[in-house]
């Protein structure tokens, strides 16, 4: 599951670089680099770590990290909330923040055993 975090994260990083090439609004271009500074790091490195965490066993660390995910989702949307422009990343940041929160809640049943 935290595999499909991990995809839908990347789909939106994709997607932020594609409509970053393509706005002419300086105001979203720069909501949506903010988004992909979110993002790139997601993609890289929090949840590849928190999927090898996962697969290890240490369940603490990759919840923690999971759950981060969907805060930078969370942020990536609020940095539109400033400008004029509307956010084109809404359903696919909630997807993210959803999804993370179903892996949180799936790793705390395995702690629980």
């Amino acid at each position: 599951m935290a595999t499909t975090v991990l995809k839908n994260a990347t789909d939106n990083l994709n997607y932020i670089e594609g409509l970053i090439k393509q706005t002419p609004d300086p105001q979203q271009e720069r909501a949506l680099a903010d988004c992909a500074e979110l993002y790139i790091p997601v993609v890289k490195y929090v949840l590849p770590q928190a999927i090898e965490a996962l697969s290890r066993g240490h369940y603490g660390f990759a919840k923690y990290n999971i759950a981060d995910v969907g805060k930078q989702a969370d942020n990536c949307e609020k940095g539109f909330s400033g400008s004029s422009a509307k956010s084109p990343l809404t359903d696919r940041n909630k997807l993210v923040r959803n999804l993370s929160d179903i892996v949180v809640a799936i790793i705390n049943v395995l702690v629980k055993g």
